[in-house]
């Protein structure tokens, strides 16, 4: 995975990181309305108040939805 991300960097001119990924896609994310808490969830963070783990959907399909409806792209 390194090796693919140092071939981007080098051809796109642009220092590409798994930390600047998840920082853009966060902020993208974010710019678009959707709640932090299922910003944490793309990142793998797990909920740890009683609301988040008991009360809050954090299913595939859910999730899914609210990717689709923020409509991110990396490119265009």
């Amino acid at each position: 995975m390194n090796r693919k991300f140092r071939h981007v960097s080098e051809d796109t001119g642009v220092k590409v990181t798994v930390q600047k990924l998840r920082r853009w896609f966060a902020t993208e994310m974010s710019r678009c309305g959707v709640d932090a808490t299922y910003i944490d969830a793309f990142a793998g963070r797990t909920p740890s108040s009683v609301l988040e783990k008991h009360y809050l959907d954090y299913s595939p399909e859910r999730l899914r939805g609210i990717y689709n409806e923020a409509a991110i792209t990396v490119l265009e």
